[in-house]
């Protein structure tokens, strides 16, 4: 997959917003055939962090990825960049 295919958008729910306050993660939905790897790569490429883990679950609505940063970068400043907050 190219990039740019992977990733629609963040989710933005209460329980999301307390995963990336307290857990440093933060949710988006993805493609259904993207990959862990496709997801770690886009991540990385178009908000310069880095990924520690990667969790995915497919629901009826679609595939949503909680993405887990490193210590060194923070969930809620990515969120504020992107507009979630």
């Amino acid at each position: 997959m190219s990039i740019k295919e992977v990733i629609y958008a963040p989710v933005a729910t209460e329980k999301t917003m307390l995963m990336t306050e307290s857990e440093n993660k933060i949710v988006f939905m993805v493609h259904r055939k993207a990959t862990r790897a496709d997801i770690k790569k886009e991540v990385e490429d178009l908000y310069k962090v880095k990924v520690q883990s990667i969790r995915v679950m497919t629901t009826k609505n679609g595939k949503k990825a909680i993405v887990k940063l490193k210590e060194e970068f923070s969930a809620d400043d990515l969120a504020g960049r992107i507009g979630l907050f």
